[in-house]
């Protein structure tokens, strides 16, 4: 060996493992396996597909992994939001739905129409004659509410899940070249604390316009409809309130926990099973479909394979 392979040797030895793109590669596999190239991306996309997993197994990890609560406690140790974001996640989940609620409800009120109102009835002919009414605040919440609050859960998961800068994203490499590289990939998580402080400010504010509402029995919005309200007023209003006044809360809460633990399972296993997709639609295909993409994604890899065995034989 040559003095200067040597030196070659001893300089590459003293080396930072970020002093050149390319080595990124290099440094980037000793900290990242390549089971987290492959897994956190589908984790980040809420995959109803993992490489090798069954049915069961599929189901198993997309609610353990994505549920509201339960992915709190139970997610993969390779998932990307981990406990403290999912926690963010969750309060400015309940915190958007309070506002949204209380909105529809405050615009029933300052349009002066009746959230009561039937829009259709079904009669079901049986010995009891049960009638069942949908009014239109109903409707109101399931369409407009209901919309604007899976938006808002799935804009917020996206953000803090950041999967571009993760393991296997557009901007991995980028990303741990730089000397700012777990900033980069908590960037969303930044945005997702400051969303969330917004959106329980504002609905803290909405929940203290109805309740003033109620107790005056007005039907003119405070500071908003009506110039003669200030938000000094609004905020002064606060210690003459009653826990009684935010009884209305309670019900809120009730409502929040049915369509967690009993919803939320029922119409994404529906999701999962790709029924409403026809099992070939990329949004709504569910894990057909991904199945049906990956088994596509193997067997072109093996063509390759093989028409480059034929070339060098």
């Amino acid at each position: 060996m040559t003095s200067e392979d040597n030196n070659s040797n001893s300089n590459s030895g003293n080396r930072s493992p970020h002093h050149n793109l390319k080595d990124i590669p290099a440094a980037w596999s000793e900290r990242v396996t390549p089971l987290e190239r492959t897994l956190v991306p589908k984790f980040a996309a809420r995959a109803y597909h993992l490489p090798g997993n069954s049915l069961c197994a599929d189901w198993l990890q997309y609610m353990l992994n994505n549920h509201p609560v339960i992915g709190i406690c139970c997610h993969h140790r390779l998932h990307p939001l981990k406990t403290r974001q999912r926690c963010i996640i969750f309060l400015g989940s309940f915190a958007f739905g309070v506002a949204i609620t209380n909105v529809c409800y405050l615009w029933f009120i300052s349009t002066g129409r009746d959230a009561e109102q039937e829009v259709f009835s079904i009669d079901l002919n049986t010995q009891d004659s049960a009638h069942y009414s949908v009014s239109a605040g109903l409707v109101m919440l399931v369409t407009v509410g209901s919309g604007l609050h899976t938006f808002f859960d799935r804009f917020i998961w996206s953000v803090s899940a950041c999967r571009c800068c993760r393991a296997g994203g557009t901007f991995e490499t980028n990303s741990i070249n730089s000397p700012r590289r777990g900033r980069w990939q908590d960037i969303g998580t930044y945005l997702v604390v400051l969303l969330v402080v917004l959106v329980i400010a504002a609905a803290s504010f909405i929940v203290i316009v109805r309740v003033k509402m109620d107790d005056e029995g007005q039907t003119e919005i405070p500071y908003i409809q009506d110039n003669n309200t200030t938000l000094t007023d609004i905020v002064d209003s606060v210690k003459d309130f009653e826990l009684e006044d935010f009884s209305f809360m309670k019900a809120y809460c009730i409502e929040f926990g049915v369509s967690l633990f009993v919803y939320y399972p029922f119409f994404d296993t529906i999701l999962f099973s790709g029924v409403l997709g026809c099992y070939r639609l990329p949004l709504l295909g569910g894990r057909p479909y991904e199945v049906r993409k990956e088994e596509k994604k193997n067997n072109g890899k093996s063509g390759e394979r093989r028409v480059s065995a034929v070339e060098m034989a």
